[in-house]
């Protein structure tokens, strides 16, 4: 089993675009979801509303389980298994977190190009938005295990 701290699960999870969070509903029912995550202080922060199935989930059941699949990793294909304790946190994440998920996901010369390329298609994610009632919110999640597993 790996720590959290290693430098191999780090440079994992900055390979790593997106997070797919699972949490268990009230009724102990599991529910997956593909979410954007930054890591800053030995903490993912992993965005979603509030009022998200994901975000209620966590403020009945804290477990939380993550799966990361390295997108721009090189070398033989793997996945990370991070387990963790979560917290659900309405409004803004902290402006040093905003930046980091600006930086990760809009302003990287990749990401900058697929942003312009879509850029009619802004109006759809405003859309999409506006549907999370209750306002902005995310995950803070401080790792409590982490291993690596063969993907397919």
């Amino acid at each position: 089993m790996a720590s959290p701290a290693d430098p191999e699960v780090r440079a994992f999870l900055r390979d790593s675009l997106v997070v797919q969070v699972a949490t268990l509903s009230p009724k102990g029912r599991p529910f997956v979801t593909p979410l954007w995550f930054v890591v800053a202080g030995g903490a993912l922060y992993i965005t979603t509303g509030a009022t998200t199935r994901a975000g209620k989930n966590v403020g009945q059941n804290s477990t939380v389980a993550l799966l990361f699949a390295g997108e721009r990793a090189a070398g033989p294909p793997r996945c990370l298994h991070l387990r963790g304790t979560a917290t659900c946190h309405r409004g803004l994440p902290p402006w040093g977190i905003l930046l980091r998920v600006a930086a990760k996901y809009y302003l990287a010369p990749r990401a900058l190009l697929t942003e312009l390329r879509n850029v009619r298609k802004w109006p759809l994610r405003q859309r999409y938005y506006g549907q999370v009632t209750g306002g902005a919110g995310y995950l803070r999640v401080v790792p409590t295990a982490v291993d690596f597993l063969a993907c397919p």
